[in-house]
């Protein structure tokens, strides 16, 4: 969005439903700005952790975008997820929120 990178992260519990061929719900895919609001360094997804990461100044961020530990002032900006299709075949649309 606007020349920034975006992050889309699937949670460990929308993991798991696939593992176990289940449909994937909405909150089982989060969307984020991947710019940390501490310097503009590129965040990660740490799946061994469950987390965001800037390894910059080590900032932490939640699955929900909130800030946990480190230098980051504020959360990462949230986008909309929405799937569409079938089951097992979804389409990922991200969107800003509104």
């Amino acid at each position: 969005f606007g020349g920034k990178p975006c992050l889309v992260v699937l949670t460990p519990e929308g993991a798991k439903r696939m593992s176990q061929r289940e449909p994937l719900r909405p909150d089982d895919i989060r969307a984020f700005n991947a710019v940390c609001t501490h310097v503009d360094c590129t965040v990660k997804y740490r799946s061994d952790k469950g987390d965001i990461f800037c390894s910059c100044h080590d900032g932490v961020y939640d699955l929900n975008g909130r800030n946990i530990s480190g230098p980051p002032p504020r959360p990462l900006e949230t986008y909309k997820v929405t799937l569409r299709g079938d089951a097992g075949q979804e389409e990922i649309v991200v969107s800003r929120q509104t």
